[in-house]
């Protein structure tokens, strides 16, 4: 076998192995972006929850505070 037909081969092999490397890269990166989307809307339905939450909190506070002292103190 020629030196040239070894580095073909050296090459080619190297090529099959980037072009793995690079499928198996892609498809992990796709996996975090699903699971990043995933962990926003998540994140954002937590807000409105909280922003539900306290919104709640103050129209009850509003008309009789839970936090101050009976007038008798």
């Amino acid at each position: 076998m020629s030196n040239f037909d070894e580095s073909l081969k050296h090459l080619e092999s190297r090529i099959a192995y980037l072009d793995k490397h690079v499928e198996e890269q892609d498809s992990e990166i796709f996996k975090l972006s699903q699971r990043i989307d995933s962990i926003i809307k998540i994140s954002k339905d937590q807000k409105a929850q909280i922003l539900a939450i306290l919104e709640l909190g103050s129209e009850s506070s509003s008309g009789t505070p839970t936090d101050e002292k009976p007038p008798h103190y």
